[in-house]
């Protein structure tokens, strides 16, 4: 009888398979750690950090401005040259929980998407606003403060560099 040699290499490649999902979950998992702060704030700590934001792109509006009842946006110009970006930065204040939360997200990974980027899905209410940008509309944006959110205890900021 001739023996089975295809039940070692299925297991092989699915022992294979096993370590390469786990060891892409602990990346995954790490890269979020590194590039995910969040730290106890008080509200004078959180002003301090939206306004030296604000400051640095002072002499930009932001390209959305949402404040509860109101919208404001500043589109970029169809034919604006386009902006070679790094980062998405993202800062974050609850009042009630007492934590501002810092995110960066490389922009090579905005790029892998072709359609566009929904900012806050369903949780922030901004699908509400029907905010329609892509990384291309970034890029021609250039560097600045992309949404400025303050509704009631919760306060956002993105801006790219």
């Amino acid at each position: 009888m001739k023996p089975r040699r295809w039940a070692p290499i299925l297991f092989g490649v699915a022992v294979f398979v096993v370590f390469v999902i786990l060891g892409a979950g602990i990346f995954g998992v790490s890269w979020v750690r590194d590039h995910l702060d969040i730290t106890s704030a008080t509200e004078m700590d959180a002003d301090a950090a939206f306004n030296e934001v604000r400051q640095r792109y002072r002499d930009k509006p932001p390209l959305v401005e949402y404040s509860g009842a109101s919208t404001r946006t500043n589109s970029p110009a169809a034919d604006a040259p386009r902006t070679t970006l790094n980062t998405l930065h993202v800062l974050a204040f609850d009042e009630d929980e007492g934590r501002l939360a810092r995110f960066d997200l490389p922009f090579w990974f905005l790029r892998l998407k072709d359609t566009p980027i929904r900012f806050g899905t369903y949780a922030s209410g901004l699908d509400e606003l029907r905010i329609s940008l892509t990384a291309a509309d970034l890029e021609r944006y250039g560097p600045g403060i992309v949404i400025d959110l303050s509704r009631g205890d919760e306060r956002a900021l993105l801006w790219v560099d």
